[in-house]
Formats: structure tokens, sequence, C-alpha cells
């Protein structure tokens, strides 16, 4: 592995002194500078808890990665039949042609930089003395950390496969570590999450901290992957038991992705901005979801026609979805479909900003493409519509089952599914539910692999939207980078590196 460029943060001193940290807030999570640390100094339960905020940062990549600007969502969703990409820094990856074997180095990079980051967190807090802390626990920041490091691992497995496993934190430049088997890593990341069950509180009251939910919830994530349904069902009923959390239902749903709602009992984990600052680690997520000429976003991306014309007459998620639009500029209402070849999704959207509103004159500038909005990660929906998936592998599409789609549906101003559908009938339900409701935040590339039909959905896709491509299993994982193959003489490539 690029130890020198991926792992080591130019040293782990300049990480210390120089990381922006966040303090938790009623309502928000603000930026604060930290003071001088160094690994001597870090003695207090202040030192633990910067350690936990830069690694809360680094899932933003200063604002314009990983979590942040759509980033991984587009190597994400962006490869399925749920999100188009016709920007040009993103095009390759729509049309499958990754023949560039960097096209996701970026966030290979940022996500490692989050792994040391966690790796330092546990080992500085480990050494603490357990007098220094009073108003939270040793063991809840060390939790903390591992459920973080756990959700650095579960992207890095999603997009990769297998992948070097490190968990002592880089102190100087080291021999490129190997790939680990995903079998291994998979091992790693439910103890983690396992940890963090263990010790973190049921629910955090402010955005974007990690939870004993959240952690249940990835922990049902990981062992889906593996097609663990039994072991996943109890940990997603474990997650509902808590009682935390609930469906938005106090309005449309488009006013979930509200700013003023990132405390809604529906998020269970999102990644939140740092703060109001234009170039500074603030959250650009809602510029890169819409084409300029509805509310000035900076890419051409949208939900695909295919996905759009299954929406069902009534369903409120239209506010969200939708074709005829308002033209920025004034005149008669566009077609999106017509004009860009897709349907607008307005989750990420500069008109749901209704906390860091655009104002006038240098004040707009100021606030222009800024935002408070949360990059959701894990919503009581996405759970809802597990528990039915699970439920319906295990003993059929039960009473328990329809139930909880039902409720996701009935959010949505639907009926009740048909009764009566078989095993197979019941499964294709839910995988459109899941692709409606959550288009565009990364989740139908693991739903058609764990359901088996990612070959013959991706291949439709790429023949209705006439790219001349034949999809095969290997389009499941990205290429390894190329900067790290020719440096790392321990690493091997993907299947997709010979594209």
């Amino acid at each position: 592995m690029r130890e020198k460029n991926l792992f080591k943060i130019t040293s782990y001193y300049l990480f210390c002194i120089c990381f922006i940290a966040l303090s938790g807030c009623s309502d928000d999570l603000e930026e604060e500078l930290k003071g001088q640390l160094s690994e001597s100094s870090i003695s207090t339960e202040s030192d633990a808890v910067a350690l936990i905020d830069g690694i809360y940062n680094g899932f933003l990549d200063g604002g314009w990665g990983y979590y942040a600007s759509g980033v991984l969502a587009r190597a994400t969703d962006g490869i399925t039949d749920v999100f188009v990409l016709n920007d040009t820094k993103y095009r390759n990856l729509e049309t499958y042609n990754w023949t560039d074997e960097d096209i996701v180095s970026d966030l290979w990079a940022s996500i490692y930089t989050v792994v040391d980051r966690a790796n330092w967190a546990v080992l500085l807090i480990e050494g603490i003395d357990e007098s220094a802390f009073s108003d939270v626990t040793k063991e809840e920041l060390l939790a903390e950390a591992k459920f973080l490091r756990g959700l650095a691992y579960y992207d890095l497995t999603g997009l990769f496969g297998d992948v070097p496993l490190k968990l002592e934190p880089t102190k100087s430049d080291e021999v490129g570590l190997a790939r680990t088997a995903v079998e291994t890593v998979y091992e790693q990341i439910e103890a983690d999450f396992e940890y963090a069950v263990t010790y973190l509180p049921g629910r955090s009251y402010t955005p974007g901290k990690a939870s004993k939910g959240a952690a249940y919830g990835f922990l049902a994530k990981t062992q889906l992957r593996q097609l663990k349904w039994a072991e996943a069902g109890v940990n997603i009923d474990n997650l509902i038991a808590l009682g935390d959390y609930n469906l938005f239902t106090e309005s449309n749903f488009l006013e979930l992705f509200y700013e003023s709602n990132v405390l809604d009992d529906e998020f269970i984990f999102s990644i939140m901005s740092l703060g109001e600052s234009y170039s500074t680690a603030s959250n650009h997520h809602l510029k890169f979801f819409t084409p300029w000429g509805y509310d000035t976003g900076w890419a051409t991306v949208g939900l695909p026609v295919n996905i759009y014309n299954e929406i069902e007459t009534g369903d409120e998620r239209n506010e969200v979805y939708f074709e005829e639009y308002p033209y920025l500029y004034g005149g008669a209402t566009k077609n999106a479909i017509d004009d860009f070849g897709f349907a607008i999704n307005r989750k990420f959207g500069s008109y749901n900003r209704d906390v860091t509103a655009p104002g006038t004159g240098y004040v707009a500038y100021q606030n222009y493409g800024i935002s408070k909005m949360g990059v959701p990660v894990l919503r009581y929906s996405d759970v809802l519509l597990l528990k039915a998936e699970i439920e319906n592998e295990l003993n059929g599409p039960s009473t328990e089952a329809y139930n909880a789609i039902n409720q996701v549906r009935n959010r949505s101003g639907l009926p009740n599914l048909t009764e009566g559908l078989s095993a197979d009938g019941f499964r294709a339900a839910v995988l459109k539910e899941r692709a409606i409701e959550l288009a565009g935040e990364g989740q139908r590339k693991d739903d058609l692999i764990r359901q088996g039909v990612f070959v013959s959905t991706l291949n439709q896709y790429a023949q209705e939207q006439g790219y001349s491509v034949t999809i095969t299993e290997d389009y499941q994982l990205m290429p390894i980078p190329r900067t790290e193959l020719d440096l790392n003489p321990n690493m091997e490539p993907n299947p997709s590196n010979n594209f």
C-alpha cells in the first residue's frame, strides 16, 4: 500500500495540531480549531474528544470528497439504474467506461485517511487514564472511533472487495500491505460495530454522531453482505426495539431533507456539514444532485426514466422526483426528461435550504454552495424495508413483512401492498420500493448484489440507455487505483483493472 501518500497524514503531529474538530451542539456541529496536541501530551477528555472529532471530519474530506459533494453516491448508486450521471467528471462511471484505473482513487485515499485517524484515536484514547473522563466514558469514545472505522471499512469493501486491513496507526513509512480477504475484513467490521453496540447510547441528539442504533443497523448491513439473513434480522429487530426512531410524517416526504430536519427521528446516522464557510469543510452535497437550470446545481444528474415511470399514481414522493420543472431564468415550465433524459431528484437541492438560505448581494455569495444539510447514511425507512426483505427471505411474505413495507408505502400516501404475493413477487416489490425511496442515497448496488440481480438489472439499464457494454459480475468492484498498484508490489488488481 502507498503508506506515504494515503495513511501518513503528512505526519500524525500535523493531524493532531491542525485538524478541524466538531463540538457537539444541540442543533449543529460547529467548527472549532483545537490547540496544540502531540502524542506525548494527549491526556485529557477534551484531547480524546478532539481525536474523535477529527475522524468525523475525514468523512467530508474538506467538503469536496468521500460523503460530501455526492462523491460516494456516484461510485455506488451512480453505477446502477437509480442515478444518471451526465456530469463530465463522472460520465465514465455512468457508461461503464472504466479504463481509467484511477476512476475512484480519491475515494480510496479519503477512506484510508479516516481509517488511520480512527486507529490513532483508538491507540491514544486507550492510553489515557480512566480518571480523566467525566462527561463521557472512555469506552464510549473508543466505541465511536471503532464505529467510524467499521463504517470506513464497510465502504471500502463495498467499493473494492478485498482491501488491506490495517488496525495500527501509521507512524512511519511502511512496506505496502497485501489485500486481506473480504471475509476477514467483515469479521473486523462486525467486531467494531459490536463494540459500538455495547458502549454507545441508543441514539444521539447531536446530528451526525454515532449511536447504538446506527451500530445495530450497520452490523445488520454487514451481515446482509454475507447473506447472514437470520443474524441480520436479529440486529434489525434490536434497532427497531430501541424505540428511538420513526418515519417522518409531520409533513411531505420532501421536507424530511430540509436543513431544519437534521435531527428528525428518521435519520439514524448522517454525515453533517462542518460549518458555514464555502472553502472550509462545508458540505457541498446540495450542489451536486441537480442541474443548473433548475436550482443552480453543479451536475447534470437525476433519476433514470425507468425508475421514474415505476412511481405509482398518488405517491407523494413525486414532490421529490419530478419531470416538469420551473426554469431558473423564467419563462415556460420545462421538461427534465426532454432536456436531460432523466427526472429531477431534489432530495439534495438548493431549494431545501431553510437554515443557510440564499441571501442577496455579498451575503448570497457567502451562502452559495453552503449547506447545513446532512448526508443521510442510514434512515429508518431503509431499516423497515430491510426488515420486510429479511422476513421474506426467512419466512416468506408474512404479516411482519407486509407490515414493514406498508409503513413506508403508507407514509408516501400509497395503499398497502397487494396481499397474497409469492416470495419472489414480494422480493421484487421490496426492491422496487427501495429503489424509489432511497435513490441517490447509495443503497442500490448492495440491494442488487444481495438479491442476485446485479448483472441482469444493469444489462437491461445499459441497453435502455444505449450503452454498448455487457455488464458482468466484475463490475461489482471498482478498479484498485493504478497509483496503488504501481507503488505497492504487494497489491493485486481487481478484474475491473483490466477493462
